[in-house]
């Protein structure tokens, strides 16, 4: 993170150390999420500067910024390629490598993949348990 942010010609201040820490350990939080957090830790930060540095952050690549099934964007600290499974129900986020079949697609169209985004979404399976359970057919005597 040093190194890219000096890379750029930007300081490692103790607001981007925290913020950046809090993406590390809680991924697919949201600003508003991120910001709550950090002010338990420095309740001096603005909602501004919190927005500013994750805008940062993702443009020098350290974080990634993805929807997960809404219409902001969660943070997750930029890993290994994957894909994410969110369920409608709970909310909850799981991550998978992503599909053989994406590498072999770049292999056949000759396009030079540097990393992949993949969302699915649907039911976990908790969810999906109890979506059955209620949707079941209730037997009995009446």
């Amino acid at each position: 993170m040093v190194d890219r942010l000096r890379e750029a010609g930007k300081r490692l201040t103790a607001e981007r150390r925290l913020l950046f820490d809090i993406v590390s350990k809680n991924p697919h939080l949201d600003a508003a999420g991120i910001y709550k957090l950090a002010l338990e830790v420095n309740p001096k930060i603005g909602q501004a500067t919190v927005y500013r540095t994750l805008n940062l952050l993702a443009e020098l690549e350290l974080v990634d910024v993805s929807p997960l099934g809404e219409a902001h964007g969660h943070y997750e600290v930029r890993a290994d390629d994957h894909a994410h499974l969110i369920c409608v129900e709970c909310g909850s986020v799981r991550e998978i490598p992503p599909p053989d079949g994406l590498r072999t697609l770049e292999d056949l169209e000759g396009f030079e993949v540097r990393r992949t985004e993949l969302e699915l979404i649907g039911l976990c399976p908790a969810c999906a348990k109890k979506r059955r359970e209620k949707e079941a057919p209730q037997t009995g005597d009446e």
